[in-house]
């Protein structure tokens, strides 16, 4: 190597600086443009702070200076950027050069060139220069990012104030602010800045220790700076920043050495809290900001602009406090809270949490935590885990202790600490009184709604992930809570920091079986490093058993115990709360001088606060009536206290041995008590008095227990035991004695009556007076305010528990009777105050309806009222959005849409005037499917029930597996995740504790069926995917299949395979079924067969069975293990003899795809089929008649079915995600299948006369009705292998022309239906579009090939073409009106005219669309075209000159996939995949009419009626709708969201059931034709809006 070139790559520093940006002149004068300036080196960027142009508006200079380190070689990149406030940045230049190629060009050091432009349409940027100095020198010992971070300080330094000397103000304040030197101009060090800040905190923390308000402020502030402290000492490199920083937190305490410091600080209480909050949070984020190894990595994450703006934040809240301790004022802002560091702009999109479970009232309160002075060296352990900035910290600080020891005053004092310092996320404290609020279905979700509340950018990110899964928002799965509802929104998030969650008494949450998943939760989750690590949780709980095993001590849970702490100190924390408690009677040291009283109540108290804190109570006089101060003491200290009884049972026994003396006053208190913990949430004495009117004494008996029970003092506050103890000792007959409480059914009875009458007594129609019906219940800002006034606490528990009560007593005639009556009459005002109700609580309000509907159902058998019950909960089922979302269209739009037949309807028949009435096609049953479940993210493959009906189990190509209630469709456990793969198939164990799953990744797991917990497996030997499981009857084995074509039996336990693999299958095993008796195992394969096997020996017993000609897909033995039936790919079904495998029927045939999936009813007469082709048919097993079904829904393939145990209900899963349960007794066929089209509509057309209507479907058909009335003209145009993607009429309209994915086009005779030629073939894809001729000579067609051909109608012989020119499919084509010219649009963007004969192309290409065009058409007079695109726009073309003369005309939120002329060329409407039209003036570019939607999926084809009076629109919803053209321009815009017809001024006008959905027949529709039923509807105008409570009288 030479010399030269040995210097040209040496290493070097690099320096740039004086940068100046020389931006053209500009004619027009705006406001002063901003940018910024991005170089790059090698791996290395710095970036400038944004700089606005100088007066002249044609320069921007910049002040800073870059280093880096680099050779001649390494190459420079420079981007400039102008800086958008809305919007993206846009890059307008750039400039690349090598290090040398830079210093050669420079003159004296100096570079100025002319950047390259990147932006195109910045026409006045043209001509953008850069001008910069650029030294290279030899590179040193100083790192360039350290010369960079040097540099950064100097120059944040300078635009900082200093805190410079002022005269004082006020004495303590002398030494504060006059410090002598600034710290900022001053050179320091890292010692001389935290050294003694340490100090003066430290000291600050001793001076305030008596100041109660401060104390817990300052040790939770020492806590953090000691932890930032220590994070500093082990990062070698500390920038100046930071020592800066913390300069002017130590300046800030030198009062802290005045001669009465604690006076001072005294006066200026408020001022010196916000400081000691400040420090605080600069000591978060000092720990944050240096927990990377180098400066550089922090700002390549931060920028420089973004520390620097923070760190003068800080400095300017000491500012603004220095100036308040100088003035003597209060702040009045808060403190400086930076808690996330990668901040960024939050949508304005509305983000509604409201109908995610919340527990209302279970946050902490303030009142209950320590009293200042006490565990303080415990709060001081736990402030230090919780702030504690390792990255492999505890997350969990789990804090135990027996009942009374004082878990819960921590737990709200570490709250209230924590929440005082704006680092709260969440509280949730358990109560056992009020399981029904607060319990694990709803931890998650009410922490995640907090946490959403403290934080925008948590809600944003939390909105994405929860917004369009109602599902999801309202699980109960405490696993996937924490999973979807708190670690996935996090995982974007930088937190500075802790954010706290406190847990209080998890013990409390419910038994050791509802907890379970709770625990798991925590244990599996929590405590994984998937959070944030600043997001912290304290959990208090009693030391149960399964709460210490779950959460037993790891690096991630660390254990504090409450019995850990030393006798001396808790006797002293006890003394120090007597004495403050108590510390107002003075005559109690009268009477034991010398603090004896004091000592007293502590031996008493025998380490217990909830024993001291009662005893103090009772003391006070809180209940203890006729009984002097003196008295009341002695009670309790001379009460023997017998060895063995535990000295809480002691206390409670004495209190109410005083109160209730006699027998009679015994059992008063007993039958109060019995309510009053009987109840599923507390209620007042004002609401209990108010329901046992002169049946109960409520008053006399919880007022005097002030002591004992929350709510005694207050009339208006809920009773509830003050601490768990009381309850626990009240239903322990051995603790209580005669205080025992037993709730008996008769008090159920008498609570249940109360209630009952409570509803008939308060109920009414339109109770909150509610004024507009158009307005739903979320937009009424005073809402919630008027529903507790008009339902108080009483009715509102009457109207969710009233059925929770009466299902302990006796089901007498005279009970009966009483519960009909009353429930018919209330009926339509129960269901409205549910409505009501479910404001504050969407979930809970609703889950207790259904529940009561259930209870009632059973209570009742057999009887009318359990009808009714039956049907009620139908009606809530299906109209629950309706419930939560608009009370006043529980009337208007739910009742008239119920079934006719429905015994509910004879409820308020005579009270009801319609206001969306059914004109026609309203159903007299409540259709088949019941409810949807959803929550997986892919195809369902496996649905089963458990063995009582109540839950359902599910396994998806996720890779997961859930559990979900099967009558509310709410998910309770899962996900379960272990499996690699999809999971194919699940199934119960007989006993219901298990779930087998087998999966693609080759392996089957044992699941326990409530928590999730992975009990066996995975069970390995199968080679290939596992196809279907299976438990034996004895619930001992499990048989597996697999495509290694061979079937496992697997010892259910112990996961042992128990004999060789059972072989004779020559392809695939599909599917596995145990007999009823465990003997024998059949099996089905693509082999086309099916086997029986010996389940123990693996011998063939009988088969292979033949029959099916192709594979099978599904077996499964009658339940009285006769019979053996199978479903195949041949679309049949067939039943066979199990024992001599002859069949026992003929085939069973109706899917018009594949069977999928197959089960018999429990009794064995029915057998009901999932297909392919999307539906569920239910067939007499014997003769294979169709019983019930074709059950239509689901979007894609059914995969799976089951049958409840009781034979009432089937479950299906699907390909669209979903899980659907079916009532088997109602589903009925809805359409005749050979008449309607079976799947997506992709093309439809008008006859020249519009006489007729044309449809081509992904049902491989193409079918003729009449335009008016929607019947079929001919049997279906069958013909295709594959879908028909176009259609068209000849000008005669004798003849229709289609085109299909299968390659070809065939043209039939439009008035029989019969193939009049030999299909046209030559593409080579398929075939997207079909015309014509204007004169009918001809056919133009354009296909997936990019060509387009010209055919002979009559012969099919091709005329012309393959036109060739487009570079992707031709998507649509359209010939001029003369038909001269063919004009046809592709996926490559762009537009072409040919010649119609030549295929000469005459114009084009037309190229401004974005993305694919997708439809096209002439004008009538053939002028223009119209053209829409994938990119969401329509645009009009000069056909002459190919400019675009009009639009983009922009609105559709998807892609246009349709668009067609009015017959006069005024308008042009358009159909889009966001299930919309629209229509435009094609002179104004403005849309003139809609968004309408009435699919319930994307438009995929529209055409207007001949005469220009209708649009006919087909839609991937299989649906085909006809639209009255001047109805839409008069009505202005409608669509459906949620199943709400609505329009963009927010008027409301109904809401539609869901059989109703696709085919619901609205003011605007001529026709809809569905393959559900169709409906006709009117809407009453005359009820709309303000003048809705008309509609009942």
């Amino acid at each position: 190597m030479n010399t030269a070139s040995a210097q040209s790559i040496t290493a070097k520093t690099i320096t740039i600086k004086d940068i100046e940006l020389l931006t053209p002149a500009r004619r027009k004068l705006p406001v002063a443009r901003k940018y910024y300036i991005q170089f790059f080196v090698g791996d290395t960027s710095r970036s400038t702070n944004s700089a606005k142009e100088e007066k002249s508006h044609t320069s921007v200079s910049w002040d800073e200076i870059f280093y880096f380190d680099a050779d001649d070689r390494s190459v420079l990149l420079v981007h400039v950027y102008q800086k958008h406030r809305i919007g993206k940045d846009a890059l307008v230049g750039s400039l690349t050069d090598t290090i040398g190629g830079v210093l050669g060009k420079s003159k004296d050091g100096v570079l100025e060139t002319t950047l390259r432009k990147d932006t195109p349409d910045a026409s006045d940027l043209s001509g953008i220069g850069i001008k910069f100095s650029l030294a290279a020198a030899l590179r040193g010992d100083v790192d360039t990012d350290e010369r960079q971070a040097t540099d950064a300080v100097t120059r944040a330094t300078a635009g900082v104030n200093p805190l410079s000397s002022t005269p004082a103000a006020v004495g303590l304040l002398d030494s504060a602010v006059n410090t002598g030197t600034s710290i900022v101009t001053q050179v320091q060090t890292f010692e001389t800045t935290w050294g003694v800040l340490l100090q003066r905190v430290e000291l600050f923390n001793k001076i305030v220790t008596s100041i109660a308000q401060l104390h817990p402020y300052t040790s939770l502030a020492w806590s953090v700076i000691s932890a930032a402290n220590q994070v500093l000492v082990n990062q070698k490199s500390r920038d100046d920043q930071i020592i800066r920083l913390a300069g002017t937190m130590s300046d800030v305490f030198t009062f802290v050495h005045d001669a009465e410091p604690l006076k001072a600080i005294k006066q200026h209480i408020k001022t010196i809290t916000l400081l000691i909050q400040q420090v605080t949070e600069c000591g978060f984020f000092l720990t944050e900001y240096a927990k990377q190894k180098s400066f550089w990595i922090r700002t390549a994450k931060y920028t420089i602009s973004d520390i620097d703006t923070r760190i003068s934040g800080y400095e300017n809240k000491f500012r603004d406090l220095k100036s308040a301790l100088l003035e003597g004022v209060a702040l009045q802002t808060g403190v400086t809270v930076i808690r996330m560091m990668n901040v960024v702009e939050h949508t304005a999109e509305a983000n509604d949490l409201n109908d995610m479970p919340y527990a209302v009232g279970a946050r902490f309160e303030r009142e209950k935590g320590c009293l200042p002075g006490t565990r303080e060296t415990l709060l001081r352990e736990i402030y230090d885990i919780l702030n504690n900035p390792d990255e492999d910290a505890p997350r969990v600080c789990l804090l135990t202790g027996v009942a009374g020891s004082g878990k819960s005053a921590v737990a709200h004092s570490i709250a209230r600490l924590y929440e005082g310092q704006g680092r709260l996320g969440s509280s949730y404290c358990f109560a056992s009184t009020d399981v029904a609020n607060r319990n694990p279905k709803n931890l998650f979700s009410t922490i995640a709604r907090d946490l959403s509340d403290h934080d925008p950018q948590y809600k944003s990110a939390l909105w994405q992930v929860v917004k369009d899964d109602r599902a999801l928002r309202t699980s109960q799965s405490p696993m996937e809570q924490v999973e979807r509802l708190i670690i996935e929104p996090s995982q974007h998030l930088h937190t500075i920091g802790p954010l706290v969650i406190v847990i209080d008494a998890l013990d409390e949450s419910g038994d050791q079986a509802s907890r379970r998943q709770l625990l798991r939760a925590i244990s599996e989750k929590i405590s994984e490093k998937t959070l944030p690590t600043n997001l912290r949780f304290l959990v208090t709980a009693r030391p149960e058993a399964d709460i210490l095993g779950e959460l037993s001590p790891s690096p991630q849970i660390m254990h504090k115990q409450m019995g850990n702490i030393p006798d001396d100190i808790i006797n002293e924390d006890i003394r120090k709360f007597i004495r403050y408690t108590l510390h107002q009677y003075a005559e109690l040291e009268s009477f034991w001088p010398d603090d004896e009283w004091c000592r007293l109540l502590v031996h008493h108290s025998q380490k217990l606060f909830q024993w001291a804190c009662t005893a103090c109570n009772f003391i006070r006089g809180d209940g203890a009536e006729g009984l002097n101060l003196r008295e009341r003491f002695e009670i309790l200290v001379q009460a023997d206290n017998n060895e063995g009884v535990h000295p809480l049972d002691k206390l409670y026994q004495t209190i109410l041995q005083q109160r209730f003396t006699l027998d009679g006053s015994r059992r008063r208190f007993r039958e109060v008590m019995a309510v009053v913990l009987a109840l599923n949430k507390p209620l007042s004495i004002t609401s209990l008095s108010t329901l046992f009117i002169g049946r109960l004494n409520v008053r006399d008996v919880i007022k005097p227990l002030g002591s004992l029970l929350d709510g005694a003092l207050d009339e208006e506050k809920p009773i509830r035991p003050l601490h768990t103890s009381f309850r626990d000792f009240l239903l322990n007959d051995a603790r209580s004695s005669v205080f025992y409480v037993y709730i008996q059914p008769q008090h159920s009875l008498s609570l249940g009556r109360a209630l009952l009458a409570c509803m008939q007594n308060m109920l009414r129609f339109n109770i909150c007076d509610l004024k507009d019906s158009r307005i739903l219940n979320t937009a009424i800002s005073d809402l919630p305010g008027r529903v507790n006034k008009a339902i108080p606490p009483h009715l509102a528990y009457s109207c969710q528990y009233w059925m929770h009560h009466l299902q302990y007593a006796d089901c007498t005639l005279d009970l009966l009777t009483e519960v009909t009556l009353i429930f018919k009459n209330v009926f339509p005002y129960w269901l409205e105050a549910i409505s009501l109700l479910s404001i504050t609580s969407p979930l809970s309000s609703i889950l207790s309806a259904l529940e009561t509907c259930t209870i009632l159902r059973k209570w009742a058998k057999g009887q009318e009222i359990a009808t009714l019950a039956s049907e009620a909960f139908q009606f809530i089922q299906v109209f629950a959005p309706v419930l939560r979302e608009s009370t006043p269209h529980l009337y208007l739009s739910a009742m008239p849409q119920t079934p006719t037949s429905s015994p509910l309807s004879k409820l308020w028949i005579h009270h009801l005037k319609a206001h969306v009435s059914v004109i026609s096609g309203h159903p007299a049953s409540w259709p088949a499917e019941v409810h949807t479940l959803q929550g997986h993210r892919n195809g369902v493959k496996s649905v089963a029930y458990s063995l009582d009906g109540i839950h359902i189990v599910s396994g998806s190509v996720d890779k997961t597996i859930r559990v979900w209630n099967a009558t509310t469709g709410q998910l309770v456990a899962g996900p379960f995740q272990k499996h690699t793969y999809a999971v194919t198939s699940v199934a119960y164990s007989p006993d219901g504790i298990y779930i087998v799953s087998g999966s693609e990744d080759k392996t089957i797991r044992v699941w326990n069926a409530i928590t999730g917990q992975a009990m066996t497996g995975p069970l390995q030997g199968h080679t290939n995917k596992i196809t279907s499981v299976a438990y034996s009857p004895d619930g001992t084995h499990i048989v597996s299949g697999s495509k290694d074509n061979t079937v496992r039996v697997w010892d259910a336990t112990t996961g042992q395979c128990m004999a060789v693999p059972f072989q004779g299958h020559t392809d695939y095993v599909t599917s596995v079924a145990y007999s009823p008796d465990g003997i024998y195992i059949v099996s089905g394969s693509r082999d086309n067969t099916i086997r029986v096997w010996n389940a123990g020996t693996g011998h063939s017993v009988a088969g292979p069975l033949h029959g099916h000609t192709q594979w099978i897909t599904c077996v499964a033995y009658s339940p009285d293990g006769i019979h053996v039936v199978s479903g195949s790919l041949d679309m049949t079904i067939r039943v066979w003899n199990a024992t001599t495998g002859q069949p026992a029927t003929h085939p069973f045939q109706g899917h018009t795809l594949s069977v999928t999936s197959i089960a018999y009813s429990p009794d064995g007469t029915c057998i009901v089929s999932g297909s392919a082709d999307n539906t569920i048919r239910i067939w007499d097993a014997t003769t294979g008649q169709a019983m019930a079904g074709p059950f239509q829904g689901h979007r894609y393939s059914v995969t799976s079915v089951a049958y409840s145990p009781d034979g009432t209900l089937i479950v299906s899963g699907s390909q669209d995600n979903t899980i659907r349960v079916w009532n088997a007794a109602t589903g009925q066929s809805s359409e005749d299948p050979f008449k309607v089209h079976m799947d997506r509509i992709l093309c439809v057309a008008y006859s020249p006369d519009g006489t007729y209507i044309a449809s081509g479907s992904d049902d491989k058909t193409i079918r003729v009705w009449k335009a008016t009335t929607g019947q079929p003209v001919t049997d279906p145009l069958q013909g295709h292998t594959d879908r028909v993607i176009s259609v068209a009429y000849s000008p005669d309209g004798t003849h229709i022309v289609s085109g299909s994915w299968d390659m070809t086009i065939r043209i039939w005779n439009a008035a029989t239906g019969q193939s009049i030629t030999n299909p046209l073939q030559g593409h080579t894809n398929g075939v997207t579009s079909v015309v014509y001729s204007p004169n009918g000579t001809h056919i133009v067609s354009g296909s997936k090939d990019n060509t387009i051909r010209v055919w002979h109608p009559t012969s099919g012989q091709l005329m012309a073409g393959p036109f060739q020119g487009h570079t992707a499919g031709v998507m649509s084509l359209a010939y001029s009106p003369n038909g001269i010219h063919i004009v046809s649009g592709s996926d490559d963007k762009t537009i072409r005219v040919w010649n119609a004969t030549t295929g000469q192309s005459v114009a084009g290409p037309f190229q401004e669309h974005m993305s694919g065009i997708t439809s096209i058409a002439y004008s009538p007079d053939g002028i223009h075209i119209v053209s829409g695109s994938k990119d969401k726009t329509i645009r009009v073309w000069s056909t002459t000159t190919g400019q675009c003369v009009a639009g983009p005309f922009e609105g559709h939120a998807a892609k246009v996939t349709s668009v067609a002329y009015s017959p006069d060329g005024t308008h042009v409407v358009s159909g889009s995949a966001d299930k919309t039209i629209r229509v435009w003036n094609t002179s104004t570019s403005q849309s003139v009419a809609g968004p309408f939607q009435g699919h319930s999926v994307g438009i995929t084809s529209l055409a207007y009626s001949p005469d220009g009076n209708y649009i006919l629109t087909g839609s991937s919803d299989s649906s085909i709708k006809v639209w009255k053209a001047q109805h839409l321009v008069s009505f202005g815009d409608l669509w459906e969201k949620n199943s709400w017809i609505q329009s963009s001024n927010d008027t409301f006008f109904g809401w539609m059931a869901p059989w109703n959905r696709n085919s619901f027949h609205l003011p605007i529709h001529s026709l809809v034709i569905s393959s559900d039923r169709i409906s006709q509807a009117d809407i009453n105008d005359s009820l709309l809006g303000k003048s809705w409570t008309s509609c009942w009288h």
